[in-house]
């Protein structure tokens, strides 16, 4: 290669890495921006845990039990959520895996469980996995979407649900552990004893509990609801926020990764400049020389 190549590739170079950068900036913005978001979705659901709370402390609300289902009269949908672009390693591919895996301990069949795909990355890796999906979903591209596209899942789900007969819906994403991401789910039907007993434990945090003229069974269904609309969105946040975790991260690795070019190149480029200026030096004399010489 010579010097005017390579002083076109270092341009280059240098307009990736500035892509790059500000790709790595928007991905940091978008975190802090999810993050906050998930600490209002985790208080608002504390909320309509109390809520359901204050029911069964005024013996209005009881437990229901876990119903006994024969293995093949189960029927599952699992929503899974990953990433509309890509620049985000193996997130979606492990989600997917890690669904496929889950939803076989669980003991349903392939013929057993249907599919809502979030993020159109999904929905690929599931048909490669000859899944059936029924429906898909491109991934909210900011923090006031994520509701809107929560409920639109569950209106989907929700038919779906009473036609197809589905005792169990479940919900895959990706969530942020430290440094990496992880596969996780949450069970969003049915509710379980579980959870109920976990909410009777809890005192409530005042001195009287709260008084409401609506009937209890009301309340009831229209807490559950916005259970339901919460825990969606809050996979959904915390897959966004995962997304751009490991954007971040490819992001930064990236970018090392042209430093090290760019510092490679550099020197390069020092040393055949160098080298021009020496036989330029070189021609220069021995010109000289010659024209020394005829005289």
């Amino acid at each position: 290669m010579d010097i005017e190549g390579l002083q076109k590739r270092i341009k280059t170079t240098n307009d990736l890495r500035s892509i790059v950068s500000t790709m790595k900036s928007l991905s940091a913005v978008s975190i802090i921006q999810y993050d906050t978001a998930l600490k209002s979705l985790v208080e608002y659901g504390r909320t309509i845990n109390l809520g359901v709370v204050a029911l069964m402390k005024n013996g209005d609300l009881q437990i229901p039990r876990d119903p006994q289902l024969k293995p093949e009269a189960r029927r599952a949908l699992a929503v899974v959520i990953g990433s509309d672009t890509g620049l985000v390693g193996k997130m979606n591919r492990e989600v997917v895996q890690y669904a496929q895996d889950f939803l076989r301990q669980k003991g349903f069949t392939l013929d057993q469980v249907n599919f809502i795909a979030v993020g159109r990355q999904i929905i690929g890796q599931l048909m490669r996995g000859k899944q059936n999906v029924i429906e898909a979903y491109p991934v909210s591209n900011s923090v006031k979407a994520v509701s809107k596209t929560a409920a639109s899942v569950l209106i989907t789900a929700d038919k779906y649900i009473h036609t197809h007969h589905v005792t169990h819906v479940y919900v895959f994403y990706s969530e942020k552990r430290g440094v990496s991401v992880s596969a996780t789910e949450t069970l969003l039907m049915p509710l379980g004893t579980e959870w109920m007993e976990r909410l009777k434990k809890r005192g409530w945090p005042g001195r009287n509990l709260p008084t409401y003229t609506l009937p209890p069974e009301k309340i009831y269904s229209a807490l559950l609801k916005e259970r339901l609309l919460i825990e969606l969105s809050t996979a959904i946040t915390e897959a966004l926020s995962a997304e751009h975790h490991m954007r971040l991260t490819t992001m930064q690795a990236a970018e090392k990764n042209i430093d090290e070019n760019l510092e490679a190149m550099n020197l390069q480029y020092q040393q055949m400049r160098q080298e021009n200026i020496t036989t330029e030096l070189l021609d220069v004399v021995n010109g000289a020389e010659a024209m020394r010489k005829k005289k």
